[in-house]
């Protein structure tokens, strides 16, 4: 099968073997994936992705020895059963799953040289962790369930109240997926950051109450903010620096939710932020519940993301799109369709 592989910074396009799918799981063929920001930072910053990994026990299976095919929010369909299978959904379904294998050493999918990510024509996936796309949902809608799943999170963690003034700093598919669970939630005044005319676009048609464009003023400067533990900022950039400028310019008691994955050592100073007694949360990925909840609110219509795929690319297109992602001046959420 075709695949985009990825090793040491480096993608191409290769011909790889068809994964064979183990006890308990099936063999899908992939019908949407996502670029995910994370892929791009682990395109640029491979060595600090599999230093850090490896340091917090090896989430990430990344190595500079073996490529590996990225691709972890993806859409697909049945096509066959391994060994030990209930086979309770039919072959040609369309199914969204975690991106984990259930092995005896869990692989986390996209990220694994043990298994193809949905840059590729074929996975494999854990026939437990299958959720069945409902009747009405395509499969380009049912790829944004993870990154949403990932914004329906640390929302959740956020511990909102429903009276708070809120502020999303980054505007990009995370970003977007903290508007969308903000403003299905009924959470409120949102107000949303971002350098990009095209993301802020986006922003307002997710819902956000107001955008703004950093270039021009600082969001948090430009107007007042409660000091009474009711400003509550997302930072959905991941930038070196980022949490240092938002310590210095967030108000007294405010709570930040860090939502952005920096892979590179970061510098903010404690003091400022022990002088505001500011409450900050870091939140990584979802669960099962939030995960399979968020594509019910894909289908129910809770989580508008008609606007949201601002590309689809075949195999071929993905180099190129990962430039174009670098700099982010028009674009969303980029879907990744192995079949064109």
């Amino acid at each position: 099968m075709k695949a985009v592989m990825m090793q040491s910074g480096k993608l191409w396009v290769d011909d790889i073997a068809l994964p064979e799918p183990q006890d308990g799981e099936v063999l899908v063929r992939t019908c949407a994936c996502g670029i995910c920001g994370t892929d791009l930072h682990a395109v640029k910053h491979t060595s600090a992705l599999i230093e850090t990994s490896r340091a917090v026990g090896g989430g990430f299976k990344l190595t500079t020895e073996n490529p590996v095919v990225l691709g972890h929010e993806f859409c697909a369909e049945i096509v066959d059963f391994g060994p030990r299978t209930r086979r309770k959904l039919p072959v040609g379904q369309l199914v969204c799953s975690v991106p984990v294998l259930l092995r005896a050493e869990t692989v986390g999918l996209g990220y694994s040289d043990q298994a193809p990510g949905g840059f590729g024509e074929y996975m494999v996936l854990s026939e437990a962790m299958l959720n069945p796309v409902p009747s009405g949902v395509s499969a380009d809608q049912a790829a944004l369930t993870e990154p949403l799943a990932v914004g329906r999170h640390a929302v959740a963690k956020a511990g909102l109240q429903g009276s708070e003034e809120i502020l999303v700093v980054g505007c990009g598919p995370v970003g977007l997926a903290v508007i969308a669970s903000l403003k299905a939630l009924g959470h409120g005044p949102v107000y949303a950051s971002d350098f990009s005319p095209a993301r802020r676009a986006l922003a307002e048609q997710l819902g956000a109450d107001e955008v703004v464009d950093p270039g021009l003023q600082d969001p948090l400067r430009a107007r007042s903010w409660p000091k009474d533990g009711q400003t509550v900022i997302f930072d959905c950039v991941g930038v070196v620096g980022m949490i240092d400028q938002i310590f210095t310019a967030a108000p007294q008691n405010a709570r930040l939710v860090i939502v952005g994955v920096c892979l590179e050592t970061d510098h903010a100073r404690p003091l400022i932020a022990v002088n505001k007694e500011l409450n900050v949360q870091y939140v990584l990925g979802y669960s099962t519940e939030e995960f399979t909840e968020t594509l019910s609110w894909i289908a129910d219509g809770r989580f508008d993301v008609s606007e949201w795929v601002t590309q689809t690319v075949g195999l071929d297109g993905v180099i190129d799109a990962f430039e174009q992602l670098a700099a982010p001046d028009a674009h969303g959420k980029i879907l990744v369709d192995p079949n064109l």
